[in-house]
Order: structure tokens, then C-alpha cells, then sequence
């Protein structure tokens, strides 16, 4: 028996790759769910089909999505014989890296994207997922190798600086192929994700984009085919749900961090929209796990 195999395995904390298989472990099943931390899913074969606030992803075979921890997800479907690996980061993992890179910058790069799922070529796919391989190693046996820290910190390192080479040029060219319109509801909709739990109003969200509300309904409608009253309530549905599968959050206080008047406030929305109670979706959500 070598010296890392005689070791007991401990988690590394800072870095997790999942696998098919321990993917459930972080996240949840059938029941939309907010991750803990930022993540990359990269899908080697087979196909995922997965709903992000309002949208559903699809990802499919040398491809990867970059899950942010300000949005809710859902797990819809996974093709039978899907392979594939989620790496979760601490953030702090990135703003103590070793290289001198704008932590800061890359950070956001990969964080505000307008396109979520990127398909590389079989053969640029195989260098992550081989780099992925090398993480999982030595994560899995950091206490048995010396100066593992730092080997992971540049493996890991050097899958970050590959992955902002290919999305934030493609960011950019997506940017300025939209037109005025689109521009506006892409604003819109990133304002949306990042405020919604403190307002629900319209008009704060013309106020920050400095357009009348009439001109906003106008525009998201148009492009989106949805009010913005509508947007908003769906991300909020969304985030709703995914408190609702925790049995330990009170109903009082999802309503208190959804910044509803009251309790009752926020069942006669939840029950407006879904047709059921709060208490009857966590029922059912938790009745079927």
C-alpha cells in the first residue's frame, strides 16, 4: 500500500469536482436550488438539460455552462450515459491565486456572460477535461502530496486563464451585435438578477436604466415577449421555490427575504402564480425526494 492510499481521504474544501454520479450531492434534484458557489459543468458525451432563472440551457457533448450563485437552477433532464465533471470554487480560491492576474477581472468575466454554454472542439475539450482529471487527483490525495496546494492552485490557474481566452471575446462580440432593443432587455434582465430580492418595481428599474417605464415595457415586451412585471415575477417565483425546498426556513422569513409586506402578502403572489399554496409546493417538493 503506497503512502497515499494508507492516508484517510479528506475533502479539499476550497475546489470539488463532481462527477455523474456525485453530482446530486451540491445540487438539488427535480426542485430548483441556488448553488453555494461558482461552478463550471462541462459535459463530455451525452446531454443536460437544465432551467436558469427564466431560461432553459441546453448542453450537450464537449461543451461547458458557467453556473453563477446569483441565479437558481433546475435540473430538468440528464440523457442516459451523460459523462460529465462540475467543478465548484470558493471565491476566495481565485482571489488567492498565485499568479499576479486580476483576480478582480477574471472573476467577472466569467461571471457576467451573455452567452452561458460554450461548444469547443473534441479535441480543446480534452485539454480541460484532462486538466480536470489532474484536479480531481490531487484534490483527492492533497494531504499525502507535498505542496499540493500549490499544484492545485496552478492547475486550476491555468483552466481560469483558458476559459476567459475563449469566453470574454465572444462576450464582446455578442455585445455589439445587439441592437438598441435587445441591448436594453439584456440590461434590463441582468439588473433584474441582481436586485430583484430587494425591489420588485418597474419604475427602479427604469430609474437605474434613466428611460421611462412605458418605453421599458414597450422594448422587453417587443424583444422578450414578456412584461417586465412578468420577468421580475418569475425570478422571484424561481427564488421562492428554490427557499421553499429548505424545510428549514420559515415561511415568514422566505417572505421577509423576498421583501414582502407580510407573510400573507407572499402566499396570495406564490399561490397567483403557481396555483398552490407555499405550504402545499413544499409538500409536494418534499414529499417527493
Amino acid at each position: 500500500m503506497t503512502a497515499i492510499q494508507s492516508i484517510e481521504t479528506q475533502e479539499y474544501e476550497e475546489l470539488r469536482v463532481y462527477t455523474e454520479e456525485t453530482l446530486f450531492e451540491t445540487a438539488a434534484a427535480g426542485r430548483p436550488y441556488r448553488p453555494k458557489r461558482p461552478s463550471i459543468l462541462f459535459v463530455k458525451k451525452g446531454h443536460i438539460r437544465i432551467k436558469e432563472q427564466i431560461n432553459e440551457i441546453e448542453i450537450s457533448s464537449a461543451s461547458f455552462l458557467l453556473i453563477n450563485t446569483k441565479y437558481v437552477y433546475e435540473i430538468l433532464d440528464i440523457e442516459p450515459h451523460t459523462e460529465l465533471r462540475l467543478l465548484g470554487y470558493n471565491r476566495d480560491f481565485v482571489e488567492h491565486s498565485t499568479f499576479q492576474l486580476n483576480k478582480v477581472k477574471v472573476y467577472k468575466d466569467l461571471k457576467n456572460q451573455l452567452k452561458r454554454v460554450f461548444t469547443l472542439q473534441p479535441v480543446e475539450f480534452d485539454v480541460f477535461w484532462e486538466n480536470i482529471a489532474l484536479l480531481t487527483y490531487y484534490t483527492k490525495n492533497h494531504t499525502a502530496i507535498t505542496y499540493a496546494e500549490q499544484i492545485i492552485q496552478n492547475y486550476f490557474n491555468i483552466l481560469l486563464y483558458h476559459l476567459v481566452s475563449i469566453v470574454a471575446p465572444l462576450h464582446e462580440e455578442q455585445l455589439s451585435q445587439l441592437n438598441r432593443q435587445q441591448k436594453l432587455t439584456y440590461d434590463f434582465v441582468n439588473l433584474v438578477s441582481a436586485h430583484y430580492l430587494q425591489s420588485k418595481s418597474v419604475q427602479f428599474y427604469a430609474d437605474a436604466l434613466h428611460i421611462s417605464i412605458r418605453y421599458l415595457s414597450a422594448v422587453v415586451k417587443e424583444v422578450a415577449q414578456r412584461t417586465p412585471n412578468q420577468i421580475i415575477s418569475e425570478f422571484i417565483v424561481n427564488e421562492a421555490k428554490a427557499q421553499l425546498s429548505n424545510p428549514s426556513i420559515s415561511l415568514k422569513e422566505i417572505g421577509n427575504k423576498l421583501h414582502f409586506s407580510d407573510q400573507y402578502a407572499f402566499t396570495h403572489f406564490f399561490k397567483k402564480h403557481l396555483k398552490m399554496s407555499p405550504t402545499q409546493y413544499r409538500a409536494m417538493i418534499l414529499g417527493s425526494k
